[in-house]
């Protein structure tokens, strides 16, 4: 527990959130009830069994992060990869709970709000550490021309021709 106080506050939030989000994904999302018998459906049925599998993955990752800091994989750099794992697990449990519409259970709606604030302690998390988009390389212009494609210079043209009054 030593080396969870010594975590940022998002990456704790993200950590604690995702093993929140495992616990709460085995519970019923919707369930059920008649003559004393409850049946209900946990996230791991349908679309939520991939949200479930990135959400493992995801944590596997956070605990590689805080058991090898440095770690890296190819060009990427860590943050971004604790994002983009986020923001996969958060798509597919937003469609998992969308899908489970009916007779939704209240462990659904709790899921959805952890989901919502792990995103954004990881979006947090990627901006304070540094993390940027990486650029495809610049394609080489081929053509003897100016490098500026002619569809930006068009709604510059057009932004000039609204500003003039018709008569």
């Amino acid at each position: 527990m030593d080396g969870l106080s010594k975590l940022s506050r998002e990456a704790q939030v993200v950590l604690v959130g995702g093993v929140l989000l495992l616990i709460l994904s085995f519970l019923d999302w919707q369930q059920v009830s008649a003559f004393g018998y409850s049946a209900g459906l946990n996230e791991w049925h349908g679309i939520g069994l991939l949200a479930g599998l990135l959400l493992v993955v995801m944590l596997a990752w956070e605990v590689l992060r805080v058991v090898m800091p440095d770690v890296e994989i190819g060009t990427l750099s860590p943050g971004l990869v604790s994002v983009g794992l986020v923001l996969l697990m958060a798509l597919f449990t937003v469609i998992a709970f969308l899908d489970k519409s009916t007779a939704r259970h209240w462990p659904a709606w709790v899921a959805l709000l952890v989901t919502l604030v792990v995103v954004a302690a990881a979006v947090v998390r990627a901006r304070a550490e540094g993390v940027e988009m990486p650029q495809r390389p610049a394609a080489s212009a081929t053509s003897g021309g100016s490098a500026e494609p002619a569809a930006a210079a068009e709604p510059a043209e057009a932004a000039e021709s609204a500003d003039e009054p018709t008569e």
